[in-house]
């Protein structure tokens, strides 16, 4: 991911703009589906602690072989923790889980699909090496960040698929489609010359082993379950669509395993989001931009329950996946002079305790009694409500139903309502400012908001996630305690200043 390259491209997109024009239509824009199905899922939250092993699906819904990625990312910084290419016959299935060592998470499967590198038998363990060594200051993928480099870090964060390509060489598809079961012969999508890229393909049979570009199609779900507490969590991942837009005759989005590529980057530099009855349609610098636009909110809006008689506890996820493009690594105790620079819509530099954005908090009970701006507990350094990781947990009155390390607490008086959390700081100090969508640079300050280079102006920050609640029914039946729960997706309000809605 190269953040120097930011002002070239707007240079140049501004160029095609006063030449040529762009057609702004929903078809040729990255957008959520809200049918569930996608060339890209984002699913919001993993956790391995507490007892909790998270099953995870995907779904080719499509008659279509596919190569995806799929990355798993840590949750305080976003750090890679393992990734590989997949590949998925026609309507095929995918199931894995994400399970505990000994000293770190591993994701386990017994489903036959090829993936690359294979899988072994017993797992593939977490690593931490995107997040161990020297501090790299900056913008960065690797290196030391200022917080743990144990292993211990791999046991929650969030997980996104992004489809690479459609196979169309006969031999290929041939060798991942199942018979009896079984893929034919997944050493042909292992083998270390194989090259699915646009430019430089290789040639099985005669035929170009290259990929053409996404379709979409994608579907999938995840499950925390916790066995012990009698819990499953079920979610649904967030659909992405037209992630690319590019042609047969462009470069797809296959890469070898091991690279950090495609990633949230790759998306197409156009969007659209639907605001107030209609469209708004802008055009981004940079496709984490593209992406962060779908998934803006001013406000993130959700229930809590706490029940005395039931010993009801609540938390709330909220990850922020586009994070890790735009907020730098940076030591405050470092004597060097800072150059590290801020992106839109982002606050904060990651060191030791995250980088903590602010938000503020208003909750009301089921007969309309209300609390206005309350603050976390413990507050974050300097004080004030903050949420810190790129995937934080807010739990209600120390509920811990996930048992997360990467928790917030926030204090409520009411046994059972529902809260409102707000994102609209601006003017918040900054060495070196903050570079926002269209390039604008603000001097020693930075805002909660995302400008296009169309001048569209999305105020907030980018989130997903959900709510889980949990129950101890000490009596359900005569001498019979029973536990359950659910979950429930965010509700949200979004904040568009458009220059142009379609």
């Amino acid at each position: 991911m190269q953040k120097f390259k930011r002002k070239s491209l707007y240079l140049a997109l501004v160029a095609a703009v006063s030449s040529v024009g762009i057609a702004n239509t929903a078809s040729a824009a990255v957008h959520i589906n809200s049918n569930g199905l996608g060339q890209v899922l984002i699913y919001p939250y993993y956790s391995t602690r507490a007892g909790t092993d998270t099953y995870l699906s995907l779904v080719n819904t499509t008659a279509s072989s596919k190569a995806v990625k799929v990355r798993f990312t840590e949750g305080k910084n976003s750090r890679e923790v393992l990734d590989f290419n997949l590949y998925l016959s026609p309507f095929d299935m995918w199931t894995a889980a994400i399970v505990n060592t000994t000293s770190a998470a591993k994701v386990i499967t017994a489903d036959k699909s090829c993936t690359s590198p294979a899988i072994p038998a017993g797992g593939k363990e977490f690593v931490n090496f995107a997040f161990t060594g020297a501090a790299n200051e900056g913008i960065v993928q690797s290196g030391g960040d200022g917080e743990t480099t144990s292993l211990d870090r791999t046991r929650e964060g969030y997980f996104e698929i992004i489809e690479m390509g459609v196979i169309t060489n006969t031999a290929v598809i041939a060798a991942i489609t199942h018979t009896s079961g079984v893929p034919v012969n997944c050493a042909v999508v292992q083998a270390a010359s194989m090259n699915m890229s646009q430019s430089t393909p290789s040639s099985l049979g005669g035929l170009s082993a290259a990929v053409d570009p996404s379709v979409g199609g994608l579907a999938g779900t995840a499950s925390l379950i916790g066995v012990a507490s009698g819990t499953d969590f079920g979610y649904d991942p967030v659909a992405i669509d037209a992630f690319t837009t590019k042609t047969a005759a462009q470069t797809n989005d296959w890469f070898v395993p091991g690279s950090i590529f495609p990633d949230l980057t790759s998306a197409a530099q156009t969007s659209v989001v639907f605001s107030g009855g209609s469209t708004v349609t802008s055009t981004w610098s940079a496709g984490e931009d593209s992406i962060a636009s779908l998934i803006m909110h001013n406000n993130i809006i959700n229930e809590y329950v706490l029940d005395s008689a039931t010993l009801s506890g609540t938390d709330w996820v909220v990850t922020m996946p586009t994070k890790r493009y735009n907020v730098p690594v940076r030591n405050p105790a470092n004597v060097v002079a800072d150059t590290t620079q801020l992106y839109s819509p982002f606050t904060k530099k990651f060191w030791l305790n995250g980088a903590c954005e602010a938000v503020g908090l208003a909750y009301w009970n089921r007969e309309e009694g209300s609390v206005s701006f309350v603050d976390f507990s413990p507050p974050a350094p300097g004080g004030g409500t903050s949420l810190c990781w790129e995937s934080t947990v807010v739990t209600f009155n120390n509920s811990h139903v996930l048992g997360s390390v990467n928790e917030v607490n926030v204090p409520v008086n009411f046994e059972n309502g529902w809260l409102r959390m707000s994102f609209s700081a601006t003017n918040v100090p900054a060495v070196n400012g903050q570079i926002d969508g269209n390039a604008a640079h603000y001097v020693d300050v930075a805002h909660q908001r995302l400008i296009s280079v169309d001048n569209n102006t999305f105020v907030g920050l980018p989130t997903v996630g959900f709510m889980v609640q949990d129950f101890i029914n000490q009596n359900a039946a005569p001498g019979i305690l029973a536990t359950y729960g659910g979950n429930f997706i965010h509700k949200y309000t979004t904040s568009i200043s458009a220059t142009s809605p379609q």
